[in-house]
């Protein structure tokens, strides 16, 4: 078990990120700790927490812990002019309630309402599950289709990420030491889209995804017909949650009807191709693309008949 010899209760963003440009000893944040307790308690970290350390490489250096769940700027969803600005240490089950998370947006309440139980919901937080990093994770797929992009901030700089490149690996991110997910950053998404995510798993509650199909789908700009734009986004089938872009231009290429399953089944297949599951105790890589092809294929047709 990896010993805490501190705790930081940080009321704002500058004492956040103070705290973490100190290097005296190993620094965690720490919101709703659902995941980060666990593995403090087993002393293991994984490797964007822990940069110097592989992937759960146990480790029992003394270890700062710095809550930001106080910190009233990294909490809460504001509308702005460009969309969303979602404050990391927002709960996720403030999330799934939220009364402005509206047409294409809802999709991430979505997500957030199948991670865990209640009581998981009511401490995890929006920037704890993605910086968990897990392939697995039911707010990432949607935040990918709503090209969400990441405000990481440290002493030094800010930057944005968008999160289709924030994560390299199995845990794993772009943040590197004293650096802190502050915000998550939604656009607007097209005029008149809509938005959903399918998951599999074998259990309805409680229960990791097998896999997890996010799609945004909307009519082309230009008005022609059976002209879509479309975003997919995949998890639980590669090192790290992806956008199927090779599946999102035959899509956007391809002139269909709402109702054409010929061609939902050819983008779905475009889709499964992009995907390198893993044969594991939950399922085989086989059986994940086979799920890639029909949820994706189902997520599609549904999204349609919503705009028809």
């Amino acid at each position: 078990m990896s010993t805490i010899t501190e705790y930081v209760r940080a009321h704002s963003i500058d004492e956040v990120l103070t705290a973490l440009a100190e290097t005296t000893c190993r620094t965690q944040v720490i919101a709703g700790g659902t995941d980060l307790i666990t593995r403090l308690k087993r002393g293991v970290l994984l490797a964007d927490m822990l940069p110097q350390h592989g992937v759960g490489i146990p480790t029992t250096e003394p270890t700062r812990v710095v809550d930001i769940s106080n910190v009233r700027e990294l909490d809460g969803i504001e509308v702005t002019p460009d969309g969303l600005r979602i404050g990391a240490a927002t709960r996720l089950a403030d999330i799934e309630i939220s009364p402005r998370l509206t047409g294409a947006w809802r999709v991430l309440a979505d997500g957030a309402a199948r991670v865990g139980s209640p009581q998981i919901r009511n401490l995890a937080t929006l920037g704890g599950n993605v910086c968990n990093a897990s392939p697995a994770a039911d707010t990432i797929p949607p935040l990918l289709v709503l090209d969400a992009a990441a405000e990481i901030l440290s002493v030094r700089q800010r930057r944005v990420v968008p999160l289709s490149r924030f994560f390299v690996g199995p845990g794993r991110t772009v943040l590197e030491p004293g650096e802190l997910l502050a915000h998550l950053l939604i656009p607007r998404p097209p005029d008149g889209a809509t938005a959903l995510y399918l998951k599999h798993s074998p259990r309805q509650a409680m229960d990791l995804s097998v896999v997890g199909v996010a799609v945004l789908l909307a009519r082309s700009a230009e008005g022609e017909s059976g002209r879509w734009l479309g975003r997919i986004a995949l998890g639980a089938v590669a090192p790290t949650p992806i956008r199927a872009w090779v599946a999102e231009d035959k899509l956007c290429s391809t002139a269909t009807d709402a109702d054409d399953d010929d061609v939902w089944a050819q983008v779905a297949r475009q889709a499964a191709a992009s995907v390198t599951p893993i044969d594991d105790i939950r399922a085989s890589a086989e059986y994940r693309r086979e799920l890639v092809a029909g949820l994706t294929a189902r997520a599609l047709r549904l999204a349609a008949s919503q705009l028809a």
